[in-house]
């Protein structure tokens, strides 16, 4: 039975400090800042100037952070408690990540991009990943990246991890709970459909919750979601710790009907192409970096 895992990414109050940026449809999550195994700056990916502008400049655009999920080429990495977790519930090829974190509403204001005081922050959808392989890297994973270099962009082929550490490769196209006509991985337009808390102005981790995953109506719950006192009629209190919620739906038909309206808001196929076309680009900026000045690069990185 496939598995659907609700894998909290992004920045949070304690990574970054700040929500990620939503302009009308557009989400930009923000990859969390991380100083080892890792190429790749802010200022690579595109989004230099908005982490600087909506940190106050506490976070600087050639900082270097963790690009994962990488969702321009459809990889992700998980290790330590969190991996234990996805292995200990049998997740495997086939299973599909939703990517969600924190978002807020941005303006533009005398040429600066600033919060929006109408928004006080939410939790929205913004990505997703079909599960095609599992490659196990492990603590040294130099040996993947002599086979594969296309991938020394992604933080977990990079350096030293756990014995566990983990990546996940998408399959080539979306095949699950009869979805069809989408890559295997990719992101979302903002919309209704794609917000997950209930009343921000309350609570954003109050999360709406449809019936085919609320336990109180026979749905599936969720992983770390055992406590029923969590459960509303509608609604579901999201626990504060914790990286991937995995659930196993029973009311296939009504998670099917979920699934697809959230899918109506995913980026086409052409725009996913230009992202993985910057992906490429970055990695290249990358390895030319590592390379002209790899002596302070291996220090930085693997000490």
């Amino acid at each position: 039975m496939t598995k659907i895992i609700f894998s909290r990414k992004g920045f949070d109050s304690s990574a970054g400090g700040i929500p990620s940026s939503k302009s009308g449809e557009n989400l930009i999550s923000f990859p969390i800042p991380y100083k080892k195994n890792t190429l790749t700056t802010y200022n690579d990916i595109g989004i230099g100037r908005y982490v600087k502008e909506l940190s106050n400049n506490k976070i600087k655009p050639n900082d270097t952070c963790h690009y994962d999920p990488n969702l321009d080429l459809g990889q992700f990495g998980q290790v330590g408690a969190a991996q234990s977790h996805l292995e200990n519930n049998n997740v495997g090829v086939g299973d599909l990540f939703l990517f969600w974190g924190w978002f807020r509403e941005t303006l533009t204001i005398n040429k600066k991009t600033v919060f929006s005081k109408d928004d006080p922050g939410h939790y929205r959808l913004f990505g997703w990943l079909q599960i095609g392989e599992i490659i196990h890297l492990g603590k040294d994973p130099s040996w993947f990246l002599k086979k594969e270099p296309d991938f020394k962009s992604h933080p977990h082929t990079i350096g030293l991890w756990a014995e566990n550490n983990t990546l996940y490769l998408a399959s080539d196209k979306l095949d699950a709970f009869g979805i069809d006509g989408y890559y295997g991985f990719g992101k979302f337009n903002a919309s209704d459909k794609t917000n997950l808390s209930f009343d921000p102005y309350k609570k954003k981790s109050t999360w709406k919750c449809p019936k085919w995953l609320n336990p109180k109506h026979g749905g599936s719950g969720m992983t770390y979601h055992k406590d029923l006192k969590r459960w509303s009629d509608n609604s579901v209190d999201i626990v504060g710790r914790g990286q991937e919620f995995i659930t196993v739906p029973k009311k296939i038909n009504e998670c099917k009907k979920w699934l697809k309206n959230i899918f109506k808001d995913a980026k086409n196929i052409d725009e996913i192409k230009s992202s993985k076309k910057l992906a490429e680009d970055i990695n290249k900026e990358a390895l030319r970096r590592a390379y002209l000045n790899k002596d302070q690069w291996i220090k930085n990185t693997f000490h």
